[in-house]
C-alpha cells in the first residue's frame, strides 16, 4: 500500500495546511480517501489527482474538519467532473444522517436531486470488520466525542501490510488496538501539551514511543499528523527527542503531499 497525505492540519488549517485527509492505494487497493475535511477537494486537486479516481471514502468521525469536504465532493461529482461509477462510503454511526446534513446545509435542495452515480453508505461500529475496495477495515472505539457519536480508530489491511489511523482521540484502548503490529500508524498530535481537548499531544507521544514506558504503542512506524501550529514549528526538535529514545519506532511528521510506502 501507498499513503499520500492530502492534508495534515488540525481543524484550524494551522501553518496553512489542509484539513486531515489521506489517500490509500496499491495493488488491488482503492484508491481510498480516509477523511475529507472542508479543504479536501482543493488539496486533492493540488496533488494532480481527480476525485473520479476515488473508489471509497472512509471516515474516522463526523467533525467538520474530517467530513466537511463531502458537500464539495458531491456537487463536483454531480455537475463538474461528473461521476458514473459508484462511491462506497464507510463511517461511524450517524454517517448517513450527518453527510446528508452537510450537503443540505451547503446546497439545500440539491441534496434531493438524483445523482448520476450510486452512493452506498455503510455504518461501522467498534469491533466490526468489513471489506472496502480491496482492504480489510477493522474499527476500534476512539475517545473523542460523546454519545450518540461513536468515533473510530481504523486498521486497514491488504497485501500483507497494515496501516492504522487514529482519527482524533486521546490515548485509549482503541488507539492501542488499532496500532498493535501495524506497519504504519498515522496518528494525531494536535498540540505540544495539554490542554488540547480530547486529542493526543506530544507529551503523550513522547511516552508512547518510549519502549521503557509502562505501555508503549505497538506500531512499527509512526507518522504524526493533525498538527497544530506549536507542533509544526518544533518538528525538528521533536524528532531529535524521539531519536534519543533507544528502540523507539521510526517517527515522521506529516505534511501535505507527503508520499509514504507502507512496507511490511
Amino acid at each position: 500500500m501507498r499513503l499520500t497525505v492530502v492534508g495534515s492540519s488540525d481543524a484550524f488549517n494551522s501553518a496553512g495546511r489542509s484539513h486531515s485527509s489521506y489517500l490509500v492505494e496499491g495493488d488491488g487497493v482503492g484508491p481510498i480517501l480516509v477523511d475529507l475535511g472542508g479543504t479536501g477537494l482543493a488539496a486533492l486537486r493540488r496533488l494532480g489527482r481527480s476525485p473520479l479516481e476515488v473508489e471509497a471514502l472512509l471516515l474516522t468521525h463526523l467533525h467538520g474538519d474530517h467530513v466537511g469536504g463531502f458537500a464539495f465532493l458531491a456537487i463536483d461529482a454531480m455537475f463538474n467532473e461528473v461521476r458514473r461509477r459508484p462511491l462506497d462510503i464507510v463511517g461511524p454511526r450517524l454517517t448517513e444522517e450527518r453527510l446528508d446534513a452537510v450537503l443540505r446545509t451547503a446546497y439545500g435542495a440539491i441534496a434531493d436531486r438524483e445523482r448520476p452515480f450510486v452512493t452506498t453508505i455503510r455504518e461501522l461500529a467498534p469491533e466490526e470488520v468489513l471489506n472496502v475496495s480491496g482492504v480489510r477495515v477493522e474499527a476500534f472505539a476512539a475517545d473523542h466525542m460523546d454519545p450518540p457519536d461513536l468515533p473510530l480508530c481504523l486498521r486497514l489491511s491488504a497485501n500483507g501490510q497494515t496501516l492504522a489511523f487514529s482519527g482524533d482521540t486521546q490515548v485509549c484502548g482503541g488507539l492501542y488496538a488499532a496500532a498493535e503490529g501495524a506497519d504504519l500508524l498515522v496518528a494525531e498530535c494536535t498540540a505540544l501539551a495539554p490542554p488540547a481537548g480530547r486529542h493526543c499531544t506530544w507529551e503523550d507521544w513522547r511516552c508512547l514511543l518510549d519502549p521503557g514506558f509502562e505501555r508503549p504503542i505497538g506500531a512499527k512506524r509512526v507518522l504524526l499528523t493533525h498538527l497544530g501550529r506549536d507542533v509544526r514549528e518544533r518538528t525538528e526538535a521533536l524528532l531529535s527527542e524521539a531519536r534519543a529514545l533507544a528502540g523507539a519506532p521510526p517517527l515522521g511528521f506529516a505534511d501535505d503531499g507527503l508520499v509514504v510506502e507502507v512496507a511490511s
